[in-house]
Formats: C-alpha cells, structure tokens, sequence
C-alpha cells in the first residue's frame, strides 16, 4: 500500500510541476480525501453500532427522566436554528462525526440552559456551538469557585470533581479511550454515546447509567 501511494505522489508531483490542471485538482481531492479519512477515527465503529442498535430512541428506558432526554435531546431531529450558519463555516474535515457531535453540543446547552459553562481553551468550535445553544451562558477556560453547571472535558481532570454538585452537568469527550475514569464518577445518571459521554449528578433521580446508540 505504501508503494502505490508513494507512486502516486511522484507521479502527481511530476505532473504538477508540468502545469496540467487536471492533476492539480486530483491532487487537492486526494488531501481532503486524506483529511477525512483522518477524522473517521470519530465515526463510530459499524461493529458497535449493531452492537447497540436496540438501545436507541429510548427503547428499553423505564426512566421519565432519561427517556425524555434520550428522545429530545440526544435524539432531537428537528433542524436547529443555528445549525446552518455555523456548518457553513465548518472546514470539510470536521463536517463528519464532528458535526453530529458539535449539534448534541448546540441541543444539550440549549436544553440545559446553563449560567457557566467551563470548557478547555482549545475547544473552539465546541465553544461557537454552545454559545448558539445558550446566549446568556458564561463560557471560560478557568474553574470558578464552587459548583460548575455544565462542563466539557476533552480528557479526564480530577479537578473538575471539586466543582460538581447536585445541579452540575458533564460531557466527556472521547469517552472510548477514557471509558474507566467516567465509569468511577460520583454521578447518578449518566449516558455512554461510545464517544462521548454525558453525566448528571441530581441525587433526585434514580442511579442507572444507560447505553446509547448515538
């Protein structure tokens, strides 16, 4: 495979250096082509998606609670005021896995309507989405005094345990690879996407963590 890819490139770079536009265009396809494949890491495997193919919609969820959140939040297909403008500015790579993740984002900001919500410094598109999805949030980098409404990890931070409380929502990214350190968290509800995942703290509602194929 790496042959014919390293042909390939020699015979582009050749053609390229002759000025013939054809394989100056075939050239650029195959970068955004690359460029996708690259985030295809963020699709879900087709194997886990049969896996789980009967923990959707709802199915199987005794909760009022998670079934309302499952079917009009996680699940939610009506087409967002926002979404259009903000995809539009989305580069190619990102309008895959990504996408559907950054709407989740959007919905869960516009159904939690949080009064902070503490994100990493890098997560910049994250931030465009939530920002859509609740105007009036305060969105940092930094952990404020005391209890965090709604806040989005990249990676597991022990900190963040110091500011959950009974109101405090968590979202996980790349849940897959940090699938233990989520399990471990004082949460009451929470909600594996494969991906991603989604914790609630409020000891009102009953314990149960729930399997979702997003």
């Amino acid at each position: 495979m790496d042959y014919f890819a390293t042909k390939l490139r020699s015979l582009l770079d050749m053609h390229k250096r002759k000025g013939n536009n054809l394989w100056l265009l075939l050239d650029s396809f195959i970068r955004k082509a690359y460029l996708c494949l690259l985030n295809m890491q963020k699709v879900t495997n087709p194997f886990v998606w049969l896996v789980r193919i009967r923990k959707r919609c709802g199915y199987g969820v005794h909760s009022p609670f998670a079934f309302r959140f499952i079917t009009e939040v996680i699940y939610e297909r009506n087409a967002f005021y926002a979404y259009r403008e903000l995809d539009r500015h989305l580069p190619l790579h990102m309008r895959l896995r990504r996408r559907k993740g950054l709407h989740l984002l959007l919905r869960l900001a516009n159904h939690l309507q949080p009064s902070v919500i503490v994100l990493p410094c890098d997560a910049l598109w994250e931030k465009r989405y939530l920002e859509a999805g609740c105007r009036t949030a305060h969105l940092s980098s930094h952990w404020p005094e005391g209890e965090v409404p709604f806040c989005l990890l990249h990676q597991p931070q022990d900190e963040v345990l110091s500011h959950l409380g009974k109101h405090s929502v968590l979202l996980l990214d790349n849940l897959h690879r940090h699938r233990c350190w989520f399990r471990q968290l004082p949460s009451v509800v929470s909600f594996d996407l494969y991906d991603i995942g989604i914790a609630f703290f409020d000891p009102h509602y009953n314990e149960q963590h729930y399997k979702v194929n997003f």
